[in-house]
């Protein structure tokens, strides 16, 4: 078992780990809602390891987003697993829509999953300034 914590920016990952972030994976974004419950949403997302930037592109009106716009201090985590493998980025999330960053994020997406995402009105990123990483088995 390998459960071991990192620090976002630096290039602590295993090769092991940071290959496994860019399989063409889902994840599972936790964000709160205000109530305080979390919430939970399979999304496709990019990782910049160089920015300590997690991206997920999705829609303004979607209910991560909207967690996310009530409580921007709030800690955010994203988990990616297969098998018995998992990486899981944590950190503090905003939401963009500046053309140029949510075009950062079609362009990452489109390389990682091999095809554009799709392009709904009211598109934009949430990029996720991770500060911890764990991982078991990568």
């Amino acid at each position: 078992m390998t459960l071991s914590p990192r620090r976002a920016g630096t290039t602590a990952l295993s090769p092991s780990a940071r290959a496994f972030l860019t399989a063409p994976h889902t994840a599972v974004l936790s964000t709160l809602r205000p109530d305080g419950s979390p919430h939970l949403t399979p999304v496709r997302f990019t990782w910049d390891e160089r920015a300590g930037l997690a991206r997920v592109l999705t829609v303004n009106t979607t209910r991560k987003v909207r967690n996310v716009l009530a409580s921007p201090s709030a800690r955010v985590a994203l988990c990616q697993v297969d098998g018995f493998a998992w990486v899981a980025l944590e950190g503090t999330a905003r939401v963009f829509d500046a053309p140029d960053r949510v075009a950062e994020g079609v362009r990452r997406y489109t390389e990682r999953y091999f095809a554009g995402p799709p392009n709904p009105p009211g598109r934009v990123v949430v990029e996720i300034a991770v500060d911890r990483v764990t991982t078991l088995n990568c």
